[in-house]
């Protein structure tokens, strides 16, 4: 948690990897969720960042050009 916290407090352009997890979490609540029990405390970054649940929150995110619209 504590590298995850002072990777984004650089206030730089997140890493590809990230880019595209936060681009998913937008718009599916069960994501979103996760991400605030992450940011709260409640939830491990091992469980959040596990394999198994980004690609849950990957997969389940509608194409990329509908994000942008």
């Amino acid at each position: 948690m504590y590298e995850f916290t002072c990777q984004l407090a650089t206030l730089e352009s997140p890493p590809p990897e990230l880019a595209k997890l936060l681009g998913a979490v937008h718009d599916n609540q069960d994501a979103i969720d996760g991400f605030a029990k992450l940011n709260a405390g409640v939830m491990s970054p091992v469980e959040f960042f596990s394999d198994e649940n980004v690609g849950r929150i990957v997969d389940s995110a509608p194409p990329r050009s509908a994000l942008q619209m």
